[in-house]
């Protein structure tokens, strides 16, 4: 056994640069995160107030034009450096056609203080009505219930656990089966489903004994025959299946925790009554950074201790570094964004299925960056949109249909997910339309071979059902 030394070459990226490249990706949220946490634990960094970074008209050109070469202006990369160049980092300023402002978007709303589960909720409940003996065996049956609303573990499991008798926990299960939200404590959805319409008052009737009997068929929309086997009208029978659509089949899912959130979009696109298109960063919950001046100062003392000064060096290189990284972050979000608003312009005024195909290479080598920078830059990324809502940047880059297409223009898989939604919308519910006659379809009308497989992927993505189960039998 021998040991040699090998030398070797390897790519090593600075830790500052490490730290650009993962705030670039983040979130608004994240962001938020991380500034709270330096700010807690770098005393030379100081919050001041909020700031957003916004381009001014970025679209001149006129609705139904298109924006020329000129229009694609890029940033200048040396903006970053510029910001945090002096004590007043984020002034007031323009800087190459950036305005720095303060604004307070209207339509971002508080994030709620807090939100009750519903274990706290069936909990509060349960101490209203047993005794202490029925709140143990409720508090263990209440433990098993999931987010959905349902019992994920046996009965019989929960009573050999609490060495209680079957008849006494399945008291206490029909009782919480009674509690708000109703449905919850059920043990499959037909019991669900079951629960909720005995607590509406639709005992013994049609309504119940197609959920007991016929909960399949009704997946397939197989209403005739339900009414047959019943021996029932067709429109009795409809009526039944549409007081079943109103039920809830996850009844705890309002209690969700994880819904307490919404989506904070990173960008605004406003366009003005002359229709032209602004694009604001939005930064209305990230604070606003400075270095604190006395501790510059400080370092001019010739009395400070080494150990000291070494610490303040080191928390002032971090904090030039961060405050850097995340000016960096916004120029080039903005970069990308403009671009991308420019590209895609006809789908932001009109209608999102006009998307053109777009791809992270394209946008990397019309603002002369990397790829990659492009891919972080739109990762975890949501815009407002003037008529869309909020989408995410993502949802920008639509991928090619690779076939021949007349007059050679490129179609996005936006638009072909526009026109399977809008036929399966009109489409006769009693004889659906499959993925073969989607196929058929596009090709006749717009002569592009489309697979049935490709079909497939996109209606699945979109949400729809296989006609199998959107048919009304």
């Amino acid at each position: 056994m021998e040991l040699k030394l090998k030398p070797q070459l390897h790519k090593l990226l600075a830790p500052q640069l490490q730290q650009s490249l993962k705030i670039l990706a983040m979130s608004q949220q994240d962001l938020e995160n991380l500034i709270n946490y330096e700010l807690l634990s770098n005393p030379v960094l100081e919050e001041t107030s909020c700031l957003t970074l916004s381009y001014k008209k970025v679209n001149q050109t006129k609705p139904g034009t298109s924006p020329t070469a000129d229009s694609l202006t890029s940033v200048d990369d040396n903006s970053a450096s510029l910001l945090v160049s002096s004590d007043n980092y984020f002034n007031n300023v323009n800087i190459d056609g950036f305005s720095l402002k303060e604004n307070k978007s209207s339509f971002i709303q508080s994030l709620i203080a807090s939100k009750m589960s519903l274990q706290d909720h069936l909990l509060r409940q349960l101490g209203m009505c047993c005794d202490d003996r029925g709140i143990w065996i409720g508090q263990e049956i209440i433990g098993n219930i999931d987010d959905n609303g349902y019992l994920r573990d046996s009965l019989q499991e929960i009573a050999r656990r609490l060495a209680v008798p079957i008849k006494e926990a399945e008291e206490v299960l029909s009782l919480i089966q009674q509690f708000d939200p109703p449905g919850v404590g059920a043990r499959d959805l037909k019991e669900c489903l079951l629960i909720q319409l005995r607590l509406n008052g639709y005992n013994n009737s049609l309504v119940e004994e197609i959920v007991k009997l016929h909960l399949d068929d009704l997946a397939k929309k197989n209403y005739s025959k339900i009414a047959k086997v019943l021996k029932q009208p067709l429109e009795k029978v409809k009526d039944a299946v549409r007081i079943i659509t109103k039920l809830n089949p996850k009844p705890g899912r309002n209690y969700s925790l994880e819904t307490a959130y919404q989506i904070i979009p990173d960008v605004l696109i406003e366009e003005d009554q002359e229709g032209h298109l602004h694009i604001t960063i939005n930064n209305e919950r990230i604070p606003r950074l400075t270095i604190n001046n006395t501790y510059r100062q400080l370092l001019k003392n010739e009395n400070l201790d080494t150990k000291t000064r070494l610490f303040l060096m080191e928390k002032l290189r971090s904090g030039y570094y961060l405050l850097r990284s995340i000016a960096k972050r916004e120029s080039t979000l903005l970069r990308v964004v403009k671009l991308v608003a420019n590209i895609q312009e006809e789908a932001l005024r009109n209608d999102i299925s006009l998307m053109k195909p777009l791809t992270y290479r394209q946008i990397a080598e019309k603002l002369n960056i990397h790829e990659t920078t492009v891919c972080r830059v739109v990762m975890n990324k949501f815009i407002q949109t003037p008529h869309h809502g909020i989408i995410a940047l993502k949802e920008f880059f639509p991928s090619k249909i690779q076939m021949p297409i007349k007059e050679g223009k490129n179609i996005s898989s936006t638009t072909i997910k526009s026109i399977i939604n809008e036929l399966i919308q009109q489409e006769d519910k009693k004889k659906p339309l499959s993925d073969e006659d989607i196929v058929s379809f596009i090709k006749i009308n717009y002569s592009w071979d489309v697979s049935r497989r490709t079909i497939t992927k996109y209606r699945q993505e979109i949400g729809i059902f296989s006609s199998v189960y959107r048919r009304e039998r």
